[in-house]
């Protein structure tokens, strides 16, 4: 995340935030073949760095999200499927998997499949985003 930005939060919020960040993104960032879990239990898998993220957020504050992105990251289905990855035996490079999703990436194709969510529009000129 940009420093400096009129988001509201201080720079030790968004360090926390990173943390959490650079946890659930390793396996997308890690150029080698590997688990999701990379070999610690699952049992274990992220609770370091959630004891973290929340004895810090503790400190400096709660950080309230917005109902999109509680939506995608509360949902039963969701917590089911990282579950599922976490305890699975495939081992793959995650990082190029993920760079050729993004070499596919077809802006027409997205322009095609219908205008973006309510409000979205708004949101995304605002963030200097520019819109199919």
């Amino acid at each position: 995340m940009r420093r400096g930005v009129s988001n509201g939060l201080k720079n030790e919020v968004i360090d926390t935030l990173n943390i959490w960040a650079r946890f659930i993104y390793a396996p997308l960032l890690d150029h080698r073949v590997r688990t999701i879990a990379d070999g610690i239990e699952p049992g274990a898998y992220g609770r370091k760095e959630a004891f973290e993220v929340h004895k810090r957020l503790s400190q400096l504050g709660p950080v309230k999200p917005g109902r999109a992105e509680f939506r995608v990251h509360g949902s039963r289905s969701d917590r089911a499927r990282r579950r599922l990855f976490c305890t699975s035996p495939a081992e793959l490079n995650f990082y190029e998997l993920f760079n050729a999703e993004i070499g596919n990436f077809d802006m027409k194709t997205v322009a095609e499949s219908g205008p973006p969510p309510r409000g979205a529009g708004t949101r995304f000129k605002a963030a200097g985003v520019p819109l199919p």
